[in-house]
């Protein structure tokens, strides 16, 4: 019985000795499997390389996969170019911040488990946006155009610039760090902002940049009825931005105006003459190109009146020369204008309009095409039928010396109650002709003849500057053309003066000088003739025929 229970028991045994074997082999091969594939996700793992997002000049985002065997201890830290960044972290991703723009990045990340690291992943290399462009100036400010450079930025391909907030006018390509903006509202502030572009994107905006343009030079016009002898008003439109305006006549600045000012008198002008006006405005950046200029001929100067000579039937009116007037009108007691006169002349005897028994005041007015100027003073004659006698008759000394008198106060001490000779070099004779002219006036200002006489020669700026040698009788004045060289009546004319002031005579030239011929003829009194003068004249008279016309 023993043996048989001994016998079923090994029979029963033997089938589950074997399938304990078959469970122990498959289980040994099940855990075979799955470490198989732990390994395979392992290496599959740290063969991936992290993803690079939200990438700028100076920031990105890093994310990679969860570990495959993920626990409680598995934590994961990012590695910048070989070197741990930050603190490790158990999330899938992580944001870097302040990295160098434009710089390139190797990153990959370090994988912790169970209090060590277990593999590194696969890298990925990044390069930065580019720095934001800096050092923004200009080398050129218009009035409607403006040019910037700023500094180079590494890893740049191109530059943008904006018109704030984000109009773009340009693009520039690297290495170019300058570029010249034009067509912008003529006067405008402008508020520029710039980018640099490399092959990851743009950057971020600079700071604003702003530039005030130059402003528009204003537009200038003559106040109705606002011109005198020796003054005008003018006004203009406000320009944008100013914060003042210069009023330039003859080429020179003679006033300045507040942003808030849109109209001036310009006063102390020399009565009669013709001027140009033109004027800037300025800004914090500049002044603007001028105006249009405008050509003012200012009413002439009131003449000074006086009565030369009287008979029963006639009265003889002798007045200042007016600068500026191309004629003048002889009025009867203020209100009748009797005769027109042409400028050239300034003595005029009145035969009509007398009357035995009457007495008249007489009156005279300079006029040209701006306007009249006031009348001069009065002169009154009582007419009979064989007599006149004046009764106010001005004051001729002061005729004589608006007629024939140099300032005094103007000439160099040394010129001072000699005789005086202007002479006019105009500007259209220049070159070999100019220093011909010159030359010779310097011979003749060394004659003996002429120690007692005074020279002063006269030039225009637009003239080449005139080099002459030492002459104690001689000087230079240096005027604008045809204006601000304050002789007495018309140029050019050449005037002798004797030392009490009083003119002896006056010579209207068609060129620069006046021939040795004409000197010689003209010559003061005190100046003796001499054969000296006669020689040089004969020397040099083809040469003077050539240049001059002759004096009508």
């Amino acid at each position: 019985m023993s043996h048989l229970v001994k016998l079923m028991i090994r029979k029963i045994q033997e089938p589950l000795l074997r399938g304990v074997v078959f469970v122990i082999v498959a289980v040994v091969a099940l855990f075979s499997l799955l470490e198989a594939g732990l390994n395979a996700g392992r290496n599959e793992y740290f063969n991936q390389a992290p993803r690079i997002s939200h990438l700028n000049s100076s920031s990105m985002k890093v994310e990679w996969n969860l570990y495959p065997q993920f626990n409680k201890s598995t934590h994961y830290q990012v590695q910048l170019n070989n070197a741990l960044y930050g603190f490790s972290t158990k999330e899938t991703s992580k944001t870097l911040y302040k990295l160098q723009p434009g710089g390139t990045y190797r990153v990959a990340v370090v994988t912790y488990d169970k209090g060590s690291a277990i593999g590194v992943s696969s890298a990925t290399t990044v390069m930065m946006g580019p720095a934001v462009p800096a050092g923004i100036s200009t080398y050129h400010i218009g009035t409607d155009s403006v040019g910037l450079i700023w500094q180079t930025v590494p890893t740049a391909t191109k530059y943008r610039i904006y018109q704030a907030p984000d109009k773009l006018l340009r693009e520039v390509d690297a290495p170019e760090t300058k570029t010249l903006i034009s067509g912008l509202v003529s006067g405008a502030l402008v508020t520029f902002r710039l980018t640099a572009v490399n092959a990851t994107g743009e950057s971020a905006f600079s700071d604003d940049f702003k530039v005030q343009l130059l402003p528009v030079g204003p537009v200038v016009s003559i106040v109705e009825n606002q011109i005198g002898s020796t003054w005008f008003s003018i006004r203009w439109k406000p320009v944008e931005q100013a914060i003042s305006y210069r009023i330039i006549v003859n080429d020179e600045v003679v006033a300045s105006a507040a942003a808030d000012v849109s109209e001036y008198k310009v006063e102390g002008l020399p009565a009669g003459t013709t001027v140009s006006v033109k004027m800037t405005a300025v800004n914090s950046s500049g002044v603007s190109e001028t105006s249009e200029p405008i050509i003012i001929q200012l009413v002439p100067a009131t003449p000074v009146l006086a009565v030369a000579a009287v008979s029963s039937y006639s009265c003889t009116l002798n007045w200042s020369v007016a600068n500026g007037a191309t004629y003048y009108k002889v009025y009867l007691d203020k209100s009748y204008a009797i005769m027109n006169v042409p400028a050239t002349i300034n003595t005029v005897t009145l035969t009509e309009h007398i009357t035995a028994g009457t007495t008249a005041t007489y009156t005279v007015a300079a006029a040209n095409g701006t306007g009249e100027s006031g009348q001069s003073n009065a002169v009154v004659v009582s007419f009979t039928a064989n007599s006149a006698s004046i009764r106010e008759p001005g004051d001729m000394g002061a005729v004589q010396a608006s007629l024939y008198q140099f300032n005094d106060q103007q000439l160099p001490e040394s010129m001072r109650g000699k005789p005086l000779v202007w002479v006019y070099f105009p500007p259209e004779l220049v070159g070999p002709e100019l220093a011909l002219e010159v030359s010779f006036f310097e011979s003749l200002t060394r004659l003996s003849e002429m120690s007692e006489v005074s020279f002063i020669g006269a030039f225009t700026r637009e003239t080449v500057e005139i080099t002459t040698k030492d002459a104690k009788n001689v000087s230079w004045k240096k005027a604008q053309k045809d204006a601000d060289i304050r002789i007495p009546g018309r140029l050019p004319l050449v005037r002798f003066y004797g030392p009490d002031g009083i003119l002896r005579n006056s010579i209207h030239i068609p060129m620069a000088i006046i021939s040795p011929d004409e000197i010689y003829r003209d010559l003061p009194e005190s100046v003796e003739r001499s054969t000296e003068m006669l020689q040089l004249y004969q020397e040099n008279q083809e040469r003077f025929d050539s240049l001059h016309a002759p004096v009508k």
